[in-house]
């Protein structure tokens, strides 16, 4: 059970003029369920894991530009971690090196985030073949 306070006694004698009482403490027993705090990559986690995405593939950056449709200097910007690179080029980025057989994973309170090879006939094959 948790015990909850009401109004401060003292502001209510102020704001009514009656004598002070104490309080009468509300039981509530139920708990509120609240979400635990999620910490959300930072774009230069990002950044840096689709470069390392890259060449876990084995793409050039003129081959992973093509293949995502932006130009190569954008792949370079993505890969120096520069803050002038629009999400959607991120994005397209990374919807291409998905493509390729990239597995990324979210960063837990121990580790940033990561990629690694999806295996055959995982997700990945399944959204590119059509299984």
């Amino acid at each position: 059970m948790v015990l909850a306070l009401g109004m401060d006694p003292a502001r209510e004698a102020v704001r009514s003029s009656r004598p002070v009482a104490k309080p009468n403490p509300i039981i509530v027993d139920k708990f509120v369920e609240v979400p635990p705090v999620h910490r959300m990559d930072s774009m230069s986690e990002i950044m840096r894991v689709l470069r390392a995405a890259r060449a876990l593939v084995g793409l050039s950056q003129a081959e992973l530009a093509e293949l995502s449709g932006v130009s190569r200097q954008i792949v370079v910007r993505i890969e120096n971690g520069e803050s002038n690179v629009l999400v959607d080029a991120v994005e397209k980025v990374r919807r291409a090196l998905e493509q390729k057989g990239a597995a990324f994973t979210d960063a837990t309170p121990q580790h940033g985030p990561g990629v690694a090879l999806a295996r055959p006939g995982g997700a990945a094959d399944t959204e590119t073949t059509g299984d």
